[in-house]
């Protein structure tokens, strides 16, 4: 009797064990909404520069990226998940979106390869290049490279702070050093900021579709020491107008950069092979504006044209300032899809070394957004990530 009882007893924790290790295998994979987006840009670019009197006439596709998300909801609360992207920089494939993110109604993080925010507005123009890129970013002082004047690894968080259109920003991160530059280890950036931001749906019927104010601060290798470069960043862009159909808007936006070490005009000239980053760590002064047309019937965009204007001054250098004047017109042939052209024009002061420079694109882009076992919700557009030339 006893040893039918042993067994009966015996097969019952084997059975409850057994329960228990299957319960514990019971861990189903949930398949992420996947995002597949990109944007191909290609033009026919006619150069006549005096900074660079060896630049040819070419087709030019660079800025073209390749962009990937996957992201899931959480068991209690948000949506985490990750970005790869690519693009053609100098004729090589890198990796420009490189990160992993967290988000929910009240704060956003992240961290890995992304835009820097050295900038507060987007501005209409074809490519987010070095026509204008001297405007509009905070130059980075360590590379001559216009890949690392956008892109770093980056810690960055950001709280909501009404659930709406106000957020607060801090970030940390390390810029890319450039070849053969003398520059810090390790964490060598940091930044604070506030935006105010309508969403999409709301950017025709406020006034203000854009305003911020940022700190940009890097840490810059002078000799044989380490000093720190801080930059005020503000910016703010809105309607002239109240009609979506036909749209007026303007944008404007400063950076104040209080520079580092020392710098003189033999160091900004165009003949200097490190006049990039040096112009980066100069004190300097600048504005960018912008007015923008948008025709939308039926709500439809179909075309855009802009006018936009950049101004900067090397305040410790005599006659060392430059313009920039660049009108564009995009003409959207169907979803996605549009013809390109612009003219920019710069004219440099005999502190740069002097001369002027001038650039002709015309082209097509294509640009697309498809979304896969979508049971989340958009938040954001994955083209968002990167340089938008149309509203």
């Amino acid at each position: 009797m006893k040893r039918y009882l042993l067994s009966a007893i015996a097969l019952s924790i084997s059975g409850v064990m057994s329960t228990n290790s299957y319960a514990l295998e019971v861990d189903r994979p949930v398949k992420p909404r996947v995002t597949v987006g990109g944007r191909i840009i290609a033009t026919l670019d006619a150069y006549d520069w005096d900074s660079n009197a060896t630049k040819e006439d070419e087709i030019n596709t660079e800025d073209s990226t390749i962009m990937m998300r996957f992201d899931k909801r959480m068991f209690e609360n948000g949506v985490a998940g990750s970005v790869i992207a690519f693009k053609e920089n100098d004729d090589k494939v890198v990796f420009n979106q490189l990160n992993a993110f967290y988000w929910n109604q009240d704060f956003q993080t992240r961290i890995g390869r992304t835009r820097l925010r050295n900038f507060m507005i987007e501005f209409p123009l074809v490519r987010e290049d070095d026509d204008f890129i001297t405007y509009t970013h905070v130059g980075n002082a360590s590379s001559n490279d216009e890949f690392d004047q956008k892109y770093a690894d980056l810690l960055s968080f950001d709280w909501f702070v009404d659930r709406k259109v106000q957020s607060l920003g801090l970030w940390a991160g390390t810029r890319r050093n450039g070849a053969g530059a003398t520059a810090p280890d390790g964490l060598d950036s940091y930044g604070i900021s506030y935006i105010y931001e309508q969403p999409e749906p709301y950017q025709y019927l406020k006034t203000i579709r854009h305003a911020g104010i940022a700190l940009d601060s890097q840490k810059v290798t002078i000799g044989s020491s380490d000093e720190w470069m801080n930059a005020f960043i503000g910016g703010i862009e809105f309607n002239l107008n109240d009609n979506a159909q036909s749209n007026w808007s303007m944008a404007l936006q400063t950076i104040i950069n209080e520079g580092a070490g020392t710098i003189n005009s033999a160091d900004i000239a165009h003949s200097n092979p490190d006049a990039t980053m040096n112009r980066a760590r100069a004190k300097s002064n600048a504005l960018v504006a912008s007015i923008r047309y948008t025709r939308r019937p039926n709500l439809l965009t179909r075309w855009q044209t802009a006018l936009n204007i950049g101004y900067k001054d090397y305040g410790d250098v005599n006659d060392a300032e430059q313009w920039s004047i660049a009108p564009n017109i995009v003409y959207r042939l169907g979803q996605g899809v549009d013809l390109l052209g612009q003219a920019v024009y710069t004219d440099y002061g005999s502190g740069l070394g002097g001369g002027s420079d001038t650039t002709i694109q015309f082209g097509i882009a294509f640009s697309l957004e498809a979304t896969y076992n979508d049971n989340i919700g958009e938040r954001d557009s994955i083209l968002n990530l990167e340089h938008g030339y149309i509203k």
